[in-house]
C-alpha cells in the first residue's frame, strides 16, 4: 500500500543473486487467489531459469548469460581439468566461490583480508556481453603489482576467449585494449665470497646458545625458560632448513622435488636418488616415460638424508609438515628470515637460488661438460634452458682482465 493509500499486490524475489519487485496489478483487478495463482506460475519459470520480466523489458536479455553463469560453465567444462595451481590462481583472480578449502585446519592467514574483488564477484549479474574495456580497466585497477596485474588480466582474458569460442557472447575480447605492464626484475647477483658464506652458514650452521635455568629460582627461572624454549625450537628450524638447503645445493634440485621426496627414494649405499615426479619428467616430450630418474648424491647429502630419518622415524616423507606427516611441509618462512639476518647472506636469497648458483659454478671451467650437468638437472641436454639458470658470475671472469693488463704493460 502506498502513502496515498493505493493498493497492489507484489511479487518480491530473487534471480541470479538480485532482489526484484514486479507489481501484478491492483486489488480491483485481483483477488487475494488470482494473485497467488500468479506467483505460482511465476515462480515455476523462476525455478527453470526463466524471467518473464526480463522478456517483456528486453526480448534479448533472456537469452544472455551472466557473468557469474558464464564463470561456472568455463569452470565445469574447461578450468576443472587443468592443473591445480592454474585452478587455484582462477578462482583467487576471477571466481572465489570456486576456491578450494584447505585440506588442513590452520589458523594461517585467518585474520588476513583481500585487499581486492575478484572477477566474478564485482560483475557478478550483469550480462556477460555488457562487460566493456572500462570495466576491466576498473577491476585491473585494484592491483598495484605489475606481476599480480598480468596474472588476472590473463585469466578474464582466458575467460572472454573461450565465451567467443564457444559462441556464447558474439563481441570483442574486452582485455584487448588492457596492455600487460612490464615487469623489471631485479637481478639476484652473488659474488664468490657471498657464495662461500651462505655454504658455510649452510654445512657449519651456528646456533644460538641455550641459556642454563637450573640456578634460577621463581619467576625468573620461569621467564628464562619460555626463552631457553625458543631458542632450542628456533636452532632445531635451522637445523632442519639447513638439512633442506644443504640437499638442494648439492644436488642442484628444485626445492618442489625434495619437498615431495620419500625417505625410499634415497639408496644411501649406492649414494643414488631415485627421483620420482620431478618437473623434469612431467616436461618431457619422449615417447616413453619412467616412473623415476636416477642421479648420484654426495657422501654429506646422505649424512643429512640420515639425520631427517632419525627426526621423523614414522614419516614416510623427507620434510615432513609438523602438523601432519603425511604431507610435505609447505615454507620455512621463520628459518629462512632468520637464516636472511646472518652475515653474507643478501636480502633478496631465496631457496630457488641455490640451484642456479650451484649450475653457474659447474658451468666456470670446473673440468665437467655442460652436457652432462644438463643432464643431472632435468634438461635432458639441453643447453639453451641449463643457460638461463647462469647467474653470469663475475669473479671467474676477472683473470681474463687482469691477464689483458699484463699483456700491455700495466703495473697493479
Amino acid at each position: 500500500m502506498t502513502a496515498l493509500g493505493n493498493k497492489a499486490f507484489v511479487h518480491a524475489y530473487q534471480f541470479n543473486g538480485r532482489r526484484y519487485r514486479k507489481v501484478l496489478g491492483t486489488t480491483v483487478v485481483l483477488t487475494v487467489s488470482s494473485a497467488r495463482l500468479a506467483v505460482g506460475q511465476r515462480q515455476r519459470r523462476l525455478d527453470a531459469g526463466e524471467n518473464t520480466d526480463f522478456d517483456r523489458m528486453d526480448p534479448r536479455r533472456a537469452h544472455l548469460l551472466t557473468v557469474r553463469e558464464a564463470i561456472d560453465r568455463y569452470w565445469e567444462s574447461h578450468v576443472s581439468g587443468l592443473s591445480q595451481g592454474y585452478r587455484y590462481n582462477f578462482a583467487i583472480f576471477v571466481a572465489h566461490w570456486l576456491r578450494p578449502a584447505p585440506k588442513v585446519a590452520s589458523n594461517r592467514g585467518h585474520n588476513s583480508r583481500r585487499r581486492y574483488k575478484d572477477f566474478g564477484t564485482m560483475f557478478a549479474d550483469r550480462p556477460l556481453s555488457s562487460i566493456k574495456p572500462l570495466h576491466i580497466e576498473e577491476f585491473q585497477k585494484q592491483f598495484t603489482s605489475p606481476y599480480v596485474f598480468n596474472s588476472a588480466l590473463r585469466h578474464v582474458l582466458a575467460l572472454y576467449n573461450w565465451a567467443i569460442r564457444m559462441q556464447l557472447v558474439d563481441m570483442r575480447n574486452p582485455c584487448t585494449p588492457i596492455r600487460a605492464r612490464k615487469q623489471i626484475r631485479r637481478r639476484r647477483d652473488y659474488s664468490t665470497e657471498q657464495i662461500r658464506q651462505i655454504a658455510a652458514h649452510i654445512f657449519y650452521p651456528v646456533f644460538e646458545a641455550v641459556p642454563e635455568i637450573d640456578h634460577l629460582e621463581g619467576l625468573a627461572k620461569r621467564n628464562m625458560a619460555l626463552v631457553k624454549g625458543q631458542v632450542a625450537t628456533a636452532n632445531d628450524q635451522m637445523q632442519e632448513l639447513c638439512n633442506f638447503m644443504g640437499i638442494l645445493f648439492l644436488t642442484m634440485a628444485r626445492p618442489s622435488d625434495l619437498a615431495n621426496a620419500e625417505f625410499d627414494h634415497f639408496d644411501l649405499e649406492m649414494l643414488i636418488w631415485h627421483k620420482h615426479n620431478t618437473k623434469g619428467i612431467k616436461l618431457s616430450r619422449s615417447l616413453y616415460e619412467y616412473a623415476y630418474r636416477s642421479v648420484p648424491i654426495h657422501l654429506r647429502v646422505a649424512g643429512m638424508v640420515q639425520a631427517q630419518r632419525l627426526r621423523w622415524p614414522d614419516s614416510k616423507l623427507l620434510f615432513p609438515s609438523h602438523t601432519d606427516t603425511t604431507q610435505p611441509r609447505d615454507n620455512f618462512r621463520k628459518g629462512l628470515d632468520r637464516f636472511k639476518a646472518l652475515p653474507g647472506v643478501p636480502e633478496y636469497f631465496q631457496l630457488y637460488d641455490l640451484k642456479r648458483i650451484a649450475i653457474s659454478l659447474m658451468l666456470t671451467g670446473q673440468g665437467v661438460s655442460h652436457e652432462a650437468i644438463s643432464h643431472y638437472v632435468d634438461h635432458k641436454g639441453n643447453l639453451e634452458t641449463t643457460m638461463i639458470y647462469d647467474l653470469g658470475l663475475v669473479d671467474p671472469l676477472r683473470p681474463v682482465t687482469q691477464r689483458l693488463g699484463e699483456l700491455l704493460g700495466i703495473e697493479n
